[in-house]
């Protein structure tokens, strides 16, 4: 996946914190309410004298105020952020979920049990008992990069909803999806490149047989997650029966189970394991590689058996917060913001048998 992480942008400025904008500043909580279309939840003072500076902030980052640029970021940047992290936490039903400080080392914590041929009864010695320890090693972290054109002009005028509200909107819908990407990959290639013990298959489409025996394999582990793209949950409507021919529909043992797939097009349950789909979302700035189409964040074709209940494999981090800068394209003359996070993920090294995967090789996996 070529150029995910770039932005064309020439004469960077960095964004720093100002003394005069925090997180809780109300001219924060008003912008943040008036680009959602919502009304502030301060009193009516509050929003006048709010909306008067950052009308006098654009007036000045339009003369290329550095200082005005950098409040107004500052400002984006925190109404951006929550809803970004708040939706990045949803990694935790995949893996572990940490946040560090930049100060932070990135560590993944591997378990693994020593003493595991405990005997039946001890003879002449003690019983040598499984005892789980741990150890940690480093990782590296991946910048996630999004942005849009702000028009300050926009702003100076009063229209807060308009295509600011919108840049923000893609801004986390962008980033989250990256994010999203990425860690699938990481866990994708964890657990097909491990060298010791693995639950992998891959074959031409997702077929039953293979779905039974991984579900098998991983029921030992605990209540089993289902969870993939459409492209693959999608399979299980025909394990369950639901097939139509032209007109024709073949019953099911359930009308449950029928009125379930009318409704949502998928079945929840299988066999016991719950499952979930992995929302892919539409990258409209590039096609696919037939140019018929756009493209996906995700890749598909990866159907994930996600023990609950144990400890997991897969280690997500976000390394400290939202930063921001500004810059101006020397070709098109608009003023760009770049946001970027850092997200590290690994499958610890020996657990890699904790989660299980059925691959479809119908469907590439985009290198990063």
């Amino acid at each position: 996946m070529e150029n995910i992480y770039e932005i064309n942008m020439k004469n960077i400025e960095r964004d720093v914190d100002t003394l005069r904008i925090t997180k809780k500043s109300p001219i924060v909580e008003v912008f943040s309410a008036l680009v959602q279309g919502e009304k502030p939840s301060v009193k009516g003072e509050v929003i006048d004298a709010s909306v008067k500076t950052i009308k006098e902030m654009c007036s000045k980052a339009i003369d290329d105020d550095p200082v005005a640029r950098s409040e107004i970021n500052t400002i984006i940047r925190f109404a951006i952020e929550p809803k970004l992290l708040e939706r990045i936490k949803l990694f935790s039903f995949m893996g572990t979920y940490h946040t560090v400080g930049y100060h932070e080392a990135v560590m993944v914590k591997t378990y693994n049990y020593e003493s595991v041929d405990s005997r039946f009864q001890a003879s002449s010695s003690d019983v040598p008992f499984a005892a789980l320890n741990y150890t940690e090693y480093p990782i590296g972290t991946q910048t996630i990069s999004g942005g849009f054109a702000v028009d300050y002009r926009e702003l100076q005028s009063g229209n807060f909803d308009g295509n600011i509200g919108e840049g923000i909107n893609q801004v986390q819908t962008d980033m989250f999806n990256k994010c999203v990407y990425f860690v699938t990959k990481v866990l994708h290639d964890g657990i097909k490149n491990a060298t010791g013990v693995k639950h992998f298959h891959e074959a031409n489409g997702i077929v039953k047989t293979s779905v039974d025996d991984m579900l098998k394999t991983m029921r030992r582990y605990g209540k089993v997650n289902i969870c993939g793209d459409y492209s693959t949950i999608s399979a299980f409507n025909d394990f369950m029966g639901y097939k139509t021919f032209g007109d024709t529909t073949i019953p099911f043992g359930s009308n449950v189970v029928a009125d379930e797939i009318r409704k949502t097009g998928l079945v929840s349950y299988y066999n016991g394991a719950f499952i979930t789909e992995l929302p892919n979302g539409i990258n409209f700035t590039k096609l696919n590689k037939e140019g018929t189409d756009f493209d996906l964040y995700l890749p598909q074709g990866l159907l994930f058996f996600i023990p609950q209940g144990s400890i997991s494999p897969l280690q997500i981090f976000q390394r400290g917060g939202l930063t921001s800068m500004v810059g101006d394209d020397i070709v098109t003359r608009q003023h760009l913001t770049r946001f970027d996070m850092e997200i590290g993920a690994d499958v610890a090294r020996g657990m890699e048998h904790w989660i299980g995967l059925v691959s479809d090789l119908n469907y590439d996996i985009p290198e990063i």
